[in-house]
């Protein structure tokens, strides 16, 4: 099967009492939801659960069936088809995938958001962030390393689990070296990424964008998925702009 979550209802931000704001997540799932708090998703780990699995109590969720086709299936390098099939776990306090080629890793539920961290990039291969991802719908903001053809990024639409021809962009090469600080954020259907002081995405249009998944993952290329380690993530929701006030 390729479709690989079900949901019921509909998720939609709804305003609370005291000028708060909320997202409705479907009926059913499991997770961190983005709110208008920040809530801090993973930190380093020390002494005795330094190595080993998730802790029970992670608000980080592994997704082992998750299945979706890429805009170039048959590229060795560029996202193509796709399968979860790793593990992931704790190394030395970080956040990596341990065991396996494909991995995907749920961070939240959100609208729009801002997601801040740290990670670590080494070697080649390739990666991904997904956002606004329900049923096979959403976007990938996706990177491969290669070692003669550079870093190049890709923002692509996806409607049932493949993405829409016509509906992928290439941007500008950057390659992620080393532990970086990084921030992707969400307004107004339009996505930012900056990893260190370089900003990849600049308010890019995402058009259509809803609400869903955070996701972020590793794919295998020729070289291998690209190995990242995570150090610390946090999500807060971004608070809707007021409607204008009619004349």
């Amino acid at each position: 099967m390729r479709q690989v979550f079900v949901v019921i209802g509909v998720a939609v931000a709804v305003l609370l009492c005291g000028g708060t704001f909320a997202v409705a997540q479907p009926e059913g799932f499991v997770g961190a939801v983005a709110g208008p708090k920040v809530d801090v998703l993973f930190l380093p780990i020390r002494g005795t659960a330094a190595n080993g699995r998730l802790p029970k109590n992670s608000k980080l969720l592994p997704i082992h069936n998750l299945e979706f086709t890429g805009p170039q299936p048959s590229h060795p390098f560029v996202l193509g088809n796709f399968s979860s099939d790793a593990q992931w776990g704790i190394v030395d306090g970080f956040l990596q995938v341990v065991d396996g080629k494909n991995a995907a890793l749920q961070i939240a539920w959100a609208d729009e958001f801002q997601l801040e961290g740290i990670m670590e990039q080494a070697g080649f291969g390739g990666w991904f962030f997904l956002v606004g991802w329900d049923e096979g719908r959403g976007f990938a903001i996706h990177n491969v390393t290669m070692k003669e053809s550079g870093s190049p990024w890709h923002v692509s639409e996806f409607r049932g689990a493949k993405a829409i021809e016509g509906r992928s962009q290439e941007l500008d090469k950057y390659e992620w070296k080393g532990e970086q600080p990084f921030r992707l954020a969400i307004a107004d259907a339009k996505v930012t990424l900056e990893v260190g002081r370089h900003r990849v995405l600049s308010e890019q249009v995402i058009e259509g964008y809803t609400p869903g998944r955070v996701i972020v993952g590793v794919y295998d290329t020729s070289y291998g998925p690209r190995p990242l380690r995570i150090k610390s993530l946090k999500i807060q929701a971004k608070k809707p702009a007021p409607a204008e006030k009619p004349e």
